[in-house]
């Protein structure tokens, strides 16, 4: 892997609203401690920031970021449980690589992919370049699952580590809370499309998969549908379990360190929603994170390393919204350049 690009020049005011401006300074000259939150330190000027930029958005938000220097944190919602989408991934990733540290998997170890393993309507590099029997590294599904979101990758690869209820445990295990994991991609997008009984004892193979994503539904079928799916407790996770999952893999407490450094090179290598919470970062500025989107659904969540050695900040935002793409990354984009600016400009204690 490559190494990250060098940090473009700075230029914070010009990115700053006014009302976080006039937070920094009050903080800056204030003797106003953060008050005390339960693990973390409440980052009050931050907190003011999102607040306001949530009150104008319409639809629904859950975020959390956290300086993991200062441990200060600011939040929205941050116990409401918003569909994962394909954020999913980083449960899936550290459950595989937990058993890699565990010798139950090698991350040189060839998967040979069976019938009913791809379904080409989930689209990826999976469905593009492999057929079954073609054999495949876990370390290169894990890397096609996190950097372009593929599908098939992450359902070979929960197969292999036992079903979606052993990656649910491993979280359990680990002490996260606020995070669930029910279903196989195939399952919760079958469910999305309105087969409600698919599950693994009923399966929808590739074929009928196919049938049902280009089946042609009313615009109330697609908006009952899009509610079940939003509505749905399973494969859920709050603002606080994903932070909580990042801190733990940032602080060296999920895995080892040579898999601790598997996942975050992988992580940097993430090329979708590159307008999410890289949107409004300086150029070039390291973003370890995971993407998700299914409908109304649109989330990012990740670790930016700040400049000039400050440290990295954990932002993960969840959003359920009619609105359209781009005001939704926006959305994402704008947390997560007040938080860069705020931990950068904003000593700690």
């Amino acid at each position: 892997m490559s190494e990250p690009a060098a940090l473009a020049p700075v230029r914070p005011f010009r990115f700053l609203s006014s009302a976080l401006l006039a937070a920094l300074v009050f903080l800056c000259s204030s003797s106003t401690s953060f008050a005390a939150e339960p693990a973390h330190n409440r980052a009050s000027g931050l907190q003011q920031e999102l607040d306001r930029l949530v009150s104008s958005f319409e639809g629904e938000v859950g975020a959390y970021v956290l300086d993991l220097r200062s441990g200060r944190a600011a939040y929205v919602n941050p116990e409401a449980g918003f569909p994962m989408a394909s954020t999913v991934k980083v449960p899936v990733a550290v459950h595989i690589l937990k058993l890699v540290d565990e010798g139950k998997l090698d991350l040189q170890q060839q998967v040979l992919l069976k019938e009913g393993d791809i379904y080409p309507s989930m689209g990826g590099p999976v469905d593009i370049h492999l057929t079954p029997g073609s054999a495949i590294t876990v370390r290169d599904l894990l890397h096609m699952m996190l950097t372009v979101s593929d599908n098939n990758a992450t359902d070979i690869l929960i197969r292999l580590g036992g079903g979606a209820a052993a990656v649910d445990q491993r979280m359990r295990a680990l002490g996260v809370r606020g995070i669930r994991v029910d279903r196989y991609i195939w399952e919760m997008l079958s469910h999305y499309l309105g087969k409600l009984d698919a599950s693994p004892g009923k399966p929808v193979g590739p074929a009928d998969y196919a049938l049902l994503d280009s089946a042609k539904r009313s615009a109330e079928e697609r908006a009952r549908f899009t509610r079940l799916y939003n509505d749905d407790p399973r494969d859920t996770s709050t603002s606080a379990g994903m932070a909580s999952l990042l801190e733990l893999i940032w602080e060296g407490k999920a895995l080892k360190p040579a898999t601790t450094g598997v996942l975050k090179e992988i992580l940097l290598e993430c090329r979708t929603g590159q307008d999410r919470l890289k949107g409004m970062l300086p150029d070039g500025t390291p973003v370890a994170h995971k993407t998700g989107t299914v409908d109304e659904v649109i989330n990012d969540v990740g670790v930016i390393t700040l400049p000039s050695g400050k440290g990295d900040a954990i932002v993960a935002v969840y959003l359920k919204s009619k609105q359209d793409d781009r005001t939704r990354d926006r959305m994402i984009a704008q947390v997560a350049r007040a938080a860069y600016d705020y931990f950068v400009f904003v000593p700690g204690d």
